[in-house]
């Protein structure tokens, strides 16, 4: 990473981004040599796990190669220039915690295990719960569980980067982290918060 005063290196602080992040973006050789990226719901469990159909682009591409990045956001904020300067657009910048991960893909094939991950899922993006747990034994589940893949990403690289605006002066975080507290949304006041912490 070039600025190295954005880079984290925490596991726990990386961790708690890949855990709270509500997408992901999964990137993956096509076969015509392009690039491809795709949203995903997942959850974290030391790996990443997510699930989809068992045919079409993805898959196939990621059965013939199995590397894979994969990046994910779970704070941002965009912070006018005018927080420091009423002319300087270059004053303006944005406010984060990513992780970039890279590494290989496999599928997860042993049913219970499948269902477990399906759980997360749901506890992750339906916490007021109101479903059934999704199990092999199940008819309500038999059907859409043989049409459905669960996929993981075997860390093998991994890069935090937080950007609470290291690269502005003293002086300039002050005044921004001021300005998000007088603005005062919950997620100004996390972000000025977060400023503060690397004076």
């Amino acid at each position: 990473m070039r600025r190295k005063e954005f880079e984290v290196r925490d596991g726990k602080l990386i961790e708690d981004v890949l855990r709270t992040a509500e997408i992901g973006y999964l990137t993956f050789n096509g076969a015509d040599g392009w690039p491809r990226v795709t949203p995903l719901n997942f959850v974290y469990e030391g790996r990443i796990f997510w699930h989809g159909a068992i045919a079409g682009e993805r898959f196939e591409c990621l059965r013939r190669d199995p590397r894979a990045t994969f990046a994910a956001v779970s704070m941002q904020l965009y912070l006018p220039s005018h927080f420091i300067s009423e002319e300087n657009a270059t004053a303006a910048t944005a406010a984060f915690k990513s992780v970039q991960l890279r590494g290989r893909c496999t599928s997860v094939d042993d049913p219970e295990d499948k269902c477990a991950i399906l759980n997360q899922l749901m506890e992750k993006y339906q916490p007021e719960g109101r479903y059934k747990k999704v199990s092999p034994q199940d008819l309500l589940y038999k059907k859409v569980l043989s049409a459905t893949g669960v996929y993981a990403l075997a860390v093998e690289e991994v890069v935090g980067k937080f950007k609470f605006a290291q690269n502005k002066s003293e002086t300039d975080r002050k005044k921004i982290a001021a300005k998000l507290k007088e603005r005062g949304s919950p997620t100004d006041l996390i972000i000025a918060a977060e400023i503060l912490k690397t004076l």
